[in-house]
């Protein structure tokens, strides 16, 4: 599995990323699945990872596009 290097977030995005993961907290207490996913996808954003589907193909062995690698 590829791991991912951690990026310095600057003071501005450490805020928003503690704000991101509160709301996470909250909408995962109220069974809200569907939300609570597009807030792991801005946190993916906000640090730089591959989306969820990307994270996916290449945990299963296959390229970032769904490919079968080579």
């Amino acid at each position: 599995m590829t791991n991912f290097v951690e990026r310095v977030l600057t003071e501005e995005l450490s805020a928003a990323r503690k704000q991101l993961e509160d709301v996470l907290i909250v909408l995962d207490e109220h069974a809200e699945g569907q939300a609570a996913y597009h807030v792991c996808a801005a946190i993916e954003r906000l640090i730089g990872a591959p989306s969820t589907m990307e994270q996916w193909y290449l945990m299963t062995g296959r390229a970032a596009n769904g490919e079968p690698l080579s």
